[in-house]
């Protein structure tokens, strides 16, 4: 039995219908090849034409009067957005109208055809850092934890090899106390290398700590007129990265907030100072889950994700200066690894503002994760190195993936200043985007903008 039909709740009678289907193909044609090529390009939207009829007081469509029923027929049609449309044969479908007519003759005081035109429209969905590819990203990330851990204890468990071989030495030589006291002192040498080099480390990141969470920074991903100086990721055609305030949050709302966080990312990094200086090479995994804190800590801080790739990058370029040990080549790697770890769920969180934007990131952390991939490799690390490789090929496609639909950068040229929401109406034909030009812009005032700047293409 065929269904009633009806759009947006008002009910009409069919006689006909039509229904478009088929495939969207972008034909390409070469010179001096007879044949084209076809090429597929996805499903075509699908449309509908229904042809119909309302009738004066027919029980079948609700008995209503033909006034009446004309009146809802026009409101149906002219209300802005999709509706429900019912077919009789294809049941409910979520459509948008493109063309309506009702017609209206001699019987008009008791009939009237009518003919609509729909095309089917899905949900409005944007680019977002929880894409599929973002699942592989942490994923990865997870990994790299995982693997770096091991590595650190195997580089340990090396050293402490060495030192039990020591130890027998110093055993078996005993009686000669000339021989025991340079053995003795190239162990505590050893330990108090890999002291200063997690002291080394402590004193970047709290650095980092502190850079993260200055009012400035913090303040950035608030709504107003503040943001727009230091906007970081939070540009682009779609609104990019989303705010970590409740909306109503004010800057005297977010200072106990930065400051909590603040504390407890400075007591992380001090109590890996500790665990080194406790435990020295006797407990790895102490070590290691240690540095984890203090790097997680630190990702806590950055209320922007953009904030915290530049400041997580500037950290892995740290190198400690100076003679290093075995021991403190294991701390420095692990710390590596753990901001390489801590960078891969920064950019699964990081929405790119254009396709740009998106390449830069991926040469800027490609180049980065490809320089511990080969450090690892070198070492002989083969886990370390999967975990890496795994880490840069989930962060490369993560990137691409989200880049590509997103407009490239272009220079405008205009012959005077001109207001954003001018500009915004010109470039774009939406006014509602003149904040984003403002925030890519950066003129002294919205009403004055360069002549020249460079923001989204489209």
């Amino acid at each position: 039995m065929l269904q009633a039909a009806s759009f947006r709740g008002v009910p009409f009678a069919v006689t006909s219908s039509d229904t478009g289907l088929g495939r969207r193909i972008a034909l390409h044609q070469y010179p001096g090849k007879d044949e084209p090529w076809a090429e597929d390009m996805g499903r075509s939207a699908r449309r509908f034409r229904l042809r119909g009829f309302v009738l004066d007081g027919d029980i079948l469509i609700g008995g209503q009067s033909i006034d009446l029923q004309r009146k809802n027929l026009i409101e149906a049609a002219e209300k802005p957005g999709t509706g429900t449309l019912i077919m009789p044969t294809l049941g409910a479908l979520t459509v948008a109208l493109e063309r309506c007519s009702i017609s209206e003759g001699l019987g008009a005081n008791s009939f009237s055809d009518i003919e609509f035109e729909f095309v089917e429209s899905g949900a409005q969905t944007f680019p977002s850092a929880q894409t599929s590819t973002t699942t592989a990203t942490t994923k990865a990330a997870k990994q790299l934890k995982k693997a770096k851990t091991n590595a650190f204890s195997k580089a340990i468990a090396t050293i402490k090899k060495g030192l039990a071989t020591l130890n027998g030495e110093l055993a078996a030589l005993n009686s000669e106390i000339a021989n025991v006291t340079s053995p003795i002192r190239a162990s505590e040498a050893v330990i108090a290398q890999a002291f200063l080099a997690a002291k080394s480390w402590v004193s970047v990141v709290k650095r980092a700590i502190i850079d993260a969470t200055a009012m400035y920074r913090v303040a950035a991903n608030l709504a107003g007129s503040f943001g727009r100086f230091t906007a970081g990721g939070n540009i682009g055609v779609i609104g990019s990265n989303t705010s970590p305030y409740a909306a109503g949050t004010s800057v005297a709302d977010i200072v106990p907030i930065a400051s909590a966080a603040r504390e407890t990312a400075l007591a992380a990094a001090d109590a890996f100072a500790q665990v080194v200086t406790d435990a020295g090479l006797s407990v790895p995994d102490d070590v290691s889950t240690s540095a984890t804190a203090m790097i997680d800590a630190l990702l806590a801080c950055c209320a922007d994700p953009a904030d915290a790739i530049r400041l997580i990058l500037s950290l892995m370029a740290h190198v400690l200066t100076g003679a290093q040990s075995d021991a403190a080549a294991a701390i420095d790697q692990m710390v590596l690894r753990t901001l390489a770890a801590a960078l891969t769920v920064a950019v699964s969180q990081y929405q790119p503002s254009s396709a740009d934007d998106a390449a830069a990131r991926i040469t800027d952390i490609g180049a980065a994760l490809y320089a511990l991939m080969t450090a690892a490799a070198d070492a002989g690390e083969d886990e370390a190195f999967a975990a890496l490789r795994d880490c840069r090929g989930s962060v490369v496609k993560d990137l691409r993936t989200r880049g590509a639909t997103l407009a490239t950068l272009r220079t405008f040229n205009f012959a005077l200043a001109l207001p954003a929401l001018t500009l915004a109406q010109s470039i774009y034909a939406d006014a509602n985007r003149a904040d984003e030009l403002v925030r890519q812009a950066g003129p002294a005032h919205p009403l004055f903008m360069p002549a020249n700047f460079t923001a989204l293409s489209s």
